[in-house]
């Protein structure tokens, strides 16, 4: 049942996600529900409006032709917006009615209210909701009181409507598409006016803009976190400008906009790789955009960020300015100015699947996903192998693999070689963690072209198990090379290295 569910979730993503002409051929033919009872589904719910309070949101799915895929099997979440609600959206546009925009226009608001998969209320955190919308962006739910709020501006004003086809949330507002990168959004916020013009100061305003960047052959889309301080936090510290904040941290070493300057180093340590909203934030360790440093998490009642015992001021998470959507990322307001830590060699996780090209597809991470790649020279900018094929393997057996998933290499001779993000330099034990069995194989791996002396044995009884591979003692921090090779042939399942620093 599970996997049945699995299709038809990615066969409803697949449709919304398809050009315009592909939505007339749905709207034509498209699946219904097979009710087993009196249940309208979500375009006979809206139709069925005796008031016709959402008059405007029918006539706009109509035009567009997402009519059809609304009425498929789904199961959808859609948040749905009346009349006045529409309204007072064209009004702050400056139109009068919905025909005064675009139809490109009309599809981004549509897809904005939709989700592929049912979510209800019960189901909401303090942060995105579990599934991507249909323009590929998380929403975003808070609380206010007993009140749930969306994307930071409308309101939960009728939850959980049941239809056969999904469940409907009304909200009082249209929740807009976030079409602003992260430093526009930040710019835009009265409340962090020396924060963004210091990311300008230090060079970083077109990099937290930017949503894809050239990734070998292709581009991958780039996400953001950013830790940003309040214009009221610096005013406590006696920081009153960008200038102020600069003759705090420069420290000489070059321009300010430089990597080996204090201020860049200060700025960039506030902008972390990925995502994260408070939803997704667990305890560990978080790599800054430049990968030379990390900010430490710990997740209890509250957010504490870079924790120590020995210090009693904690900087945490303001809640009203956190969890604010962009096109590329999340910012998070915090209460303290976050100086620069050190960073020191601690345990560091490598999964083998976390590649842009693989983690921006839609069966990344999705229980019984299969998929074999063949070029094994272009088809990523940080995989390469020879061999048949490279296999993404993804399944929910209770393996311990990160994500569930692994990477895979069929039965034979092969070579397989990744290139790591940069590791912290430091003196570490590396461990590799595998699924064994009697058709692996047995291998060797090289560290930046450095031949392992010990032969890792895969061919042996059926289990997951770590496995020591090697010591290494790297003295900058850097990206490293490391490749696998059989000696004797066979399959490898491979879910990530770990390593481990020396005492």
């Amino acid at each position: 049942m599970k996997s049945k569910e699995l299709i038809n979730k990615y066969i409803v993503l697949f449709l919304l996600v398809l050009p315009g002409i592909v939505f007339v051929t749905c709207k034509d033919e498209p699946e219904m529900w097979a009710k087993d009872q009196e249940m309208l589904q979500i375009m006979e719910y809206i139709e069925a409006d005796s008031a016709n309070k959402f008059s405007d949101f029918l006539e706009i799915t109509k035009k567009v032709d997402m009519d059809g895929i609304l009425s498929t099997r789904g199961p959808f979440t859609l948040f749905l917006a009346d009349n006045d609600a529409f309204q007072t959206y064209y009004e702050s546009k400056g139109k009068s009615s919905y025909n005064d925009f675009s139809d490109d226009e009309l599809m981004q608001i549509i897809r904005n209210h939709v989700v592929a998969a049912e979510i209800s209320t019960n189901n909401f955190g303090n942060g995105c909701l579990s599934e991507k919308n249909a323009l590929g962006d998380y929403l975003v739910s808070e609380f206010s009181g007993i009140d749930i709020i969306i994307n930071k501006k409308s309101t939960i004003i009728n939850r959980d409507i049941e239809v056969a086809n999904g469940i409907i949330h009304q909200v009082d507002k249209v929740i807009d598409p976030v079409t602003d990168g992260t430093y526009t959004t930040i710019k835009a916020l009265d409340e962090f006016s020396i924060f963004s013009k210091a990311l300008e100061l230090a060079g970083l305003k077109d990099t937290l803009d930017t949503n894809e960047i050239p990734y070998g052959v292709t581009t991958a889309r780039v996400r953001y976190t950013i830790l940003a301080v309040p214009d009221s936090i610096f005013n406590q510290n006696g920081i009153f400008s960008a200038e102020d904040l600069v003759a705090r941290y420069d420290d000489g070493n070059g321009n300010i906009d430089e990597t080996d300057n204090g201020f860049y180093e200060y700025m960039v340590y506030h902008c972390l790789e990925k995502t994260y909203y408070m939803t997704d934030i667990m305890p560990g360790i978080y790599w800054v955009i430049s990968r030379n440093n990390y900010v430490n998490f710990d997740v209890g009642n509250y957010f504490e960020i870079n924790p120590d015992e020995e210090d009693s001021i904690v900087t945490t998470f303001i809640d009203r300015y956190s969890n604010i959507p962009t096109k590329n990322g999340v910012i998070h307001a915090i209460d303290q100015l976050l100086p620069v830590q050190p960073p020191v060699e601690r345990e560091f996780i490598f999964d083998t699947t976390t590649f842009p090209e693989l983690e921006e597809t839609d069966f990344y991470g999705v229980d019984g996903s299969v998929r074999n790649f063949y070029d094994g020279e272009n088809g990523f900018a940080k995989i390469k192998w020879k061999g048949d094929y490279m296999q993404y393997w993804c399944k929910y057996q209770g393996t311990g693999f990160v994500n569930e998933d692994c990477l895979t290499m069929p039965e034979g001779y092969w070579t397989l070689e990744i290139t790591m993000p940069r590791v912290t330099r430091g003196n570490y034990e590396v461990y590799g963690y595998f699924k064994k069995g009697g058709n692996r194989a047995n291998v060797i791996f090289y560290f930046d072209g450095v031949k392992v002396d010990n032969v890792i044995v895969l061919n042996d009884a059926f289990e997951t198990a770590e496995i020591y591979i090697c010591d290494v003692n790297w003295t900058t921090t850097q990206e490293h090379v490391v490749k696998v090779k059989t000696v004797y042939p066979g399959i490898i399942m491979w879910d990530r290295l770990t390593f481990k620093p020396k005492e």
